[in-house]
C-alpha cells in the first residue's frame, strides 16, 4: 500500500486527507518513480479550493504537480530510464482538472517522456521546487521575448515564479527591477535585481530605480500591477500575467507561463543552471509528510507572503 494525500470535496486545507491505496505498476510508456520530495504550488490550493471552476470530484482526486525521486520500475517499451535513475519533474495534467495523479504520494506513475533527469549536483528537496516556478518562468520570459536592453518590472518578485523570472532575465541581459515587501528586498538584490517596495507611490519608485524607460512587466501578483505598466506608459503587448485576472485580460495583458513553456527542454536547462550554482533555488521551508503538516504548508502558501517554494520532504 502507498500513502497519499487527497480530496473529495471542495474547501480549504482541511478538505485534505492521508489515504493509503494501492501500489500500481508502470504501464507501457510509464515509469514509477519513489518519490523524495514534492515541491508545493499556488495553483494546488485554488484547485483543491474549487477557485479553478468546475463541479465537485466525483472521485478522490490527488494534489501537488511538482517532484523529485527515483525510478523503481519501468514499463514496456521505456529505454529512456531505468530503475534507480534519479529524475524531476512536473504532472501536466492539473490533478482535479484533468486525469493526472498528484505528487504529495509515496510512489508515482507517469509517463516516462515527461521525466526530466536529475542533475547528480542537486539534492531532491531543490529538485522538487523547480517544476512549475521555471517552466511558468521560461515561459512568460519567452512569451515577452526579454533580451539584452530591456528593462523588466517584475511583480511578487519574491515568490517561487517571480525569484526565477528574475534571475533567468538577468542572465538573458535584461535589466530587472523586482517588487516586493520590505523584508525581501535585500534577498531581490542578491538575485541580481534592483529591488523596489510595493504600496502607495510605487510607480515614482519604478521610475526612479529604472536605468531607462521601463520596456516590459511580468506580473505574478495580480490586477494591480497591469495598471502598474500601464501607468509606466506600456503596450499592452509589452505586458504579460500568470495570474488569469478578467480584469488583466480586459485590458490586453497577455496571460501566459506553462502555456508558453517547452517544458521538458526549460525544466532540464533550469535544473542545469541550479545544479552549476548559476541559478538558486530558494526553500522557504521543508516540511515532512504528514496531513497536518501537509495543511500546514497550504495555509501559509495561502497567506502570499512566502520567499520561494515550499517543500514536501518523504520520510
Amino acid at each position: 500500500m502507498v500513502r497519499t494525500i487527497e480530496y473529495r470535496s471542495f474547501g480549504g486545507p482541511e478538505v485534505l486527507e492521508m489515504v493509503e491505496v494501492p501500489e500500481s505498476a508502470p504501464g507501457p510508456g510509464q515509469v514509477r518513480i519513489a518519490v523524495r520530495a514534492a515541491g508545493l504550488n499556488p495553483v494546488d490550493w485554488k484547485i483543491f479550493s474549487g477557485m479553478m471552476g468546475g463541479d465537485a470530484p466525483a472521485t478522490p482526486q490527488g494534489v501537488g504537480r511538482d517532484y523529485a525521486g527515483v525510478v523503481d520500475a519501468v514499463g514496456e517499451g521505456v529505454d529512456s530510464l531505468a530503475a534507480g535513475d534519479a529524475v524531476l519533474g512536473t504532472v501536466r495534467s492539473v490533478p482535479g482538472r484533468g486525469t493526472g495523479p498528484g505528487t504529495l504520494t509515496e510512489r508515482l506513475v507517469i509517463a516516462a517522456d515527461e521525466v526530466v533527469p536529475n542533475p547528480e549536483a542537486l539534492d531532491f528537496v531543490r529538485a522538487a521546487s523547480l517544476g512549475v516556478a521555471a517552466e511558468t518562468a521560461c515561459g512568460a520570459l519567452r512569451a515577452l521575448d526579454v533580451a539584452p536592453g530591456d528593462v523588466l518590472v517584475v511583480s511578487a518578485a519574491s515568490g517561487g515564479v517571480g525569484s526565477m523570472a528574475v534571475q533567468l532575465a538577468a542572465r538573458a541581459g535584461a535589466a530587472v527591477i523586482g517588487i516586493a515587501g520590505e523584508r525581501n528586498l535585500d534577498y531581490i538584490r542578491s538575485l541580481g535585481a534592483t529591488a523596489v517596495a510595493y504600496g502607495e507611490g510605487l510607480e515614482e519608485r519604478v521610475r526612479a530605480a529604472a536605468p531607462s524607460p521601463v520596456t516590459k512587466l511580468l506580473d505574478c501578483h495580480g490586477p494591480q500591477y497591469v495598471d502598474l505598466a500601464l501607468e509606466l506608459g506600456l503596450d499592452p503587448a509589452a505586458i504579460a500575467t500568470i495570474v488569469p485576472a478578467p480584469p488583466s485580460i480586459a485590458k490586453g495583458a497577455r496571460v501566459t507561463g506553462g502555456r508558453d513553456a517547452l517544458p521538458r527542454e526549460d525544466l532540464r536547462r533550469t535544473a542545469g543552471l541550479v545544479a552549476d550554482g548559476a541559478v538558486r533555488a530558494t526553500v522557504a521551508r521543508v516540511r515532512p509528510f504528514d496531513l497536518d503538516a501537509v495543511r500546514e504548508a497550504y495555509t501559509e502558501l495561502r497567506g502570499g507572503h512566502v520567499r520561494g517554494k515550499l517543500v514536501i520532504e518523504m520520510a
